[in-house]
């Protein structure tokens, strides 16, 4: 269930753009409960999918993510990473099992249930998210063939 969960986030986050939303689609929980967690937030953009809302903004610089249910319960946020920010573990696990793919994101994502860091890679013949636990497990959390 965790899975499907944490791949519906993750498909809202690459699909923003085609479900567009204004502030008038989303609940006044929603947009109250982000307004206090999220003072200092700028450039806000929300999208809506399925029983999901999702800011994006810009936060001390940097480009973020938060993800909300209908209820104003916060679900958990993103925001991109460099290959640099993995702990030390995770970057020789993810070396050693993925050579010769290509990294095209990452991201750190932060749940009320999990937290893991989600790298997009890819070589000629699949294209990969890869998870990487906190312990620096590394695991294949979805493939797709090319």
């Amino acid at each position: 269930m965790k899975k499907l969960f944490i791949a519906a986030l993750l498909a809202l986050s690459v699909v923003t753009g085609a479900f567009a939303a204004d502030t008038k689609k989303v609940s006044k929980i929603v947009l109250n409960n982000f307004s206090s967690e999220f003072k200092d937030a700028g450039n806000i953009a929300w999208a809506a999918v399925g029983e999901y809302a999702k800011a994006t903004f810009t936060l001390n610089n940097q480009r973020m993510e938060a993800f909300y249910n209908w209820n104003g319960e916060m679900i958990g946020t993103s925001k991109a990473i460099t290959l640099e920010q993995l702990p030390t573990n995770a970057k020789r696990n993810f070396a050693r099992k993925f050579d010769g793919y290509a990294v095209k994101e990452a991201i750190r994502f932060e749940g009320t249930e999990e937290a893991a860091y989600y790298i997009s890679a890819e070589n000629e013949k699949e294209a990969l998210i890869i998870k990487i636990a906190d312990s620096s497990d590394v695991s294949i959390f979805s493939r797709t063939k090319k």
